[in-house]
């Protein structure tokens, strides 16, 4: 008796859904195709803004306000971009906020903070795809919501704010694109093709470089503070933060490892936590730390590291 009063109600949940899930027109969507995000640096701007190279894999979706969801740009059989449904009709006021990889984790996205949003009227009509090609830049130098702090591009050769922490290990050396086809090109500006390379072989089977002194950081909770950075490594390779404190001296923070990669990467990489939990710190370092094993040989290659906070 027990079990027949158990499927008598499971029914009644069955019908109920059911009778929702089907009931009036806004169970028929619409749909948008988001096509790959379209990125450039305001006015051609390459003294203030540098390359104009990005890593947006997501589009979080704003209707007349309201949060839809974050989509990814996915690989299609006819191209990558997100295809989703909407249960809206009419016109509407869309908001798509750029999004990327923090870290390159993929469990760990966010609004890009430093990238504008697109805005556009469309109009939803249900069962048909509206496509929409999605296109940002940074915000203004001049806005409270963009500094950099740090920049190197390696294009011109007294400009290297990467030092060598120990004269035994690689040195940093700045190639040309028609020197070594591995070094960068700015896709936007073919003027601009000089690298950052560490060769690992023999008897030099490390690198260790970090940035000057960087201080004057927000740590106010309220701020990020983020590193772009475009890279080509054989081996993995560790960056993190060497933090003076005038209680404790210099601590060495390790934070994140990048994989290997055979083609030019870009990674998003957050400093907030770090510089948050250490406030008081007298000035900070950002290091990269890389090796191979006796025997092998390695070769990295970096590029555009830029260091923003707002």
């Amino acid at each position: 008796m027990k079990s027949l009063r158990y499927i008598f109600l499971f029914g009644i949940v069955l019908l109920l859904f059911s009778c929702n899930k089907f009931s009036g027109n806004q169970e028929i969507p619409a749909y948008l195709r988001i096509e790959p995000w379209d990125f450039s640096i305001p006015n051609n701007d390459y003294d203030n803004y540098g390359a104009a190279t990005q890593s947006i894999t997501d589009a979080w979706l704003y209707v007349n306000g309201s949060f839809q969801g974050c989509y990814e740009m996915k690989k299609h059989e006819d191209g990558v971009y997100a295809q989703i449904p909407v249960l809206e009709e009419g016109e509407k006021n869309l908001t798509f906020y750029p999004g990327i990889k923090m870290n390159g984790i993929s469990s760990t996205r966010i609004q890009y903070p430093f990238y504008k949003p697109y805005k556009i009227k469309h109009t939803f009509v249900q069962q048909e795809i509206g496509t929409i090609n999605p296109s940002t830049s940074y915000y203004d130098i001049d806005s409270t919501v963009l500094t950099f702090k740090l920049m190197e591009d390696f294009e011109n050769e007294n400009n290297i704010k990467l030092f060598r922490l120990d004269t035994t290990y690689a040195e940093l050396n700045v190639i040309r694109h028609d020197e070594d086809t591995n070094a960068w090109m700015t896709p936007s500006d073919p003027l601009h093709y000089r690298s950052g390379h560490f060769h690992l072989a023999d008897s030099t089977l490390r690198f260790a470089v970090a940035t000057g002194e960087l201080t004057g950081l927000p740590h106010d909770g309220r701020s990020y503070v983020l590193m772009e950075l475009d890279y080509k490594c054989s081996s993995d390779f560790l960056i993190g933060m060497y933090i003076k404190s005038s209680l404790d001296g210099i601590m060495d923070k390790d934070l994140y490892y990048l994989r290997a990669t055979d083609v030019w990467k870009k990674a998003y990489m957050n400093f907030t936590p770090t510089i948050i939990e250490n406030y008081n710190a007298v000035y900070f370092k950002i290091y990269f730390k890389g090796a191979v094993l006796e025997g092998e040989t390695g070769d990295f290659y970096f590029d555009n590291i830029k260091l923003i906070h707002n």
